[in-house]
Formats: structure tokens, sequence, C-alpha cells
């Protein structure tokens, strides 16, 4: 029997135009270029690696409205087989807790899943939460942290990066993988597999096909709380032109001032 892998992405904001919501402290997302969290795209990869190996199946998924799927579209044109879409209006501003609780119920209604690919953490909020929270939902091993992924009769080997080196676990299936950012060098889709993503289309789910009450979910179900932001204070800077006659001039106040040190001769 092939093997089941589950890959769950989310959609970012762009490093470079994040928003955030003033009076509730959320992300902005309709302001921002969305593109595929980056380690999510490493985690794609390490479940088609597995893929190029052995007999297997891929489904890529995700909690998002609808503007998603597009993104879902891409990770079929590089080879996953199908892709969920869980999209519904109570979910929104959820939190991890929530989110975990929903992608673990999806992941239940598919059945046999042998391994869940995540990224490491999000590069909007960073918390590397979900991965860790499917696993507990679902009541799967977990490995996170990993920077190398093979399968072997019913087992998950894993090499996982900590601050002191390198550990390798190896897991039972069914198993949550958390995987490094820029761990591995993502493929590219190709014509032929974005003609097959187009002919399959995208599986949507709402919290009733999942079975999630909608009081479980959404901004006032989740226990993560914004009291405040505050701007980063910014430092007047000014610049001024030096003259090419005046830099012995500058290199003496600045030794004076001890910002840089000459070394004798």
């Amino acid at each position: 029997m092939a093997l089941h892998l589950v890959v769950l992405i989310k959609v970012v904001p762009d490093g470079k135009e994040v928003f955030v919501d003033p009076v509730t402290f959320t992300l902005n997302r309709s302001m921002a270029t969305n593109i595929i969290n980056p380690a999510d795209e490493n985690a794609l990869e390490a479940a088609l690696q597995i893929k190029d190996k052995m007999d297997a199946k891929i489904t890529v998924m995700t909690m998002a409205p609808p503007f998603a799927e597009p993104f879902l579209m891409e990770c079929m044109s590089r080879g996953a087989d199908e892709a969920v879409l869980i999209s519904d209006r109570a979910v929104a501003g959820s939190d991890t807790y929530p989110t975990s609780l929903t992608v673990a119920a999806a992941i239940r209604k598919m059945g046999d899943v042998d391994i869940v690919f995540a990224g490491e953490k999000t590069s909007d909020s960073s918390t590397g939460h979900v991965g860790p929270g499917v696993a507990e939902f679902i009541g799967a091993e977990l490995a996170s942290y990993s920077r190398k992924v093979t399968y072997e009769d019913g087992y998950v080997i894993a090499e996982r990066e900590l601050e002191n080196g390198v550990e390798e676990v190896r897991i039972p299936t069914p198993a949550v993988v958390t995987i490094l950012t820029d761990s591995n060098d993502p493929r590219r889709a190709t014509l032929r597999k974005k003609i097959d993503a187009m002919k399959k289309g995208i599986i949507t789910w709402s919290l009733a096909d999942i079975n999630i009450p909608a009081d479980w979910v959404g901004l006032r179900s989740s226990p993560t709380v914004v009291k405040k932001m505050l701007p980063f204070p910014r430092k007047d800077r000014k610049a001024e032109k030096i003259e090419k006659d005046k830099i012995p001039e500058l290199i003496d106040n600045l030794v004076k001032a001890g910002v840089i040190k000459l070394e004798a001769e």
C-alpha cells in the first residue's frame, strides 16, 4: 500500500510588507503580497524526496481563505498529488491552538495518514506550535527541527538539528515531522504538473465537513491575547559629506572618541 504523506503549508505575507491592524493587533494580510511560508516549501520537498524513492501519495493542506488556492495549485505543480483547503469564515483570527485542532480534525477525516510534514515555523509568527500541536491532537510521534528525513519499514528516520549537535531519531508512523528552513533545495513546478493540477482542482472543506464547532475556533477561542503594541523608537540620524582632505581629521576624532583603534606598527 502506498504511503500517505500530508504536507501542511501556510500562506504568509512577504516579510517586507507586514502590516498590523491597529485595532485587533492581528496581521492585515490584504495589504501584503502573499507567498508560501519558506519552511513549508522545504517540508514539501522533504515529502517529495520520499515519494521519489517509493510509492507514496502527497496531500498538501492549508487552513485559509480562498485566496490560498493558487498556492495549493503551485504545490501540486511541484509534485503533490492533491490539495485540501480548509476554508470557513469562523476560523478568522485563530491562533496556533485552534489552528492545530482544526488541521488535526482534517487529517483524521482523511483516514490512514503515515507522515505529516510541516515547516519548523512560519515567517509571520515564528511560534513553531502547529506541527507539535497537530502531533498531540492526532496522537502521533513528533520529530521537530529535522533537516533530513527518510522512511524505512514503518519508521521515520530523522536528523534533528540541536543547539549542540545533530540527533538521529527513529520513530514509528503515524508521525509528524517539522522541517528546518533551507534544509533542502525546493524543486520548481513543471508545465505538465501545472496542467495536471488544473484538471484535478482543489478539495475544499468547511468546519462542518470536519466536525469542528464554530465556537471552538476563531479569535475569541484563541488563548493568545495581544494587549498592547508599541512602535520601535526611531533614532534621528543625519549624514555629513566628508571632503577628501578632511579624512585624516575625521580619523583622529574617531580614534579620540574610541570608535576605532589604530594598531601600532
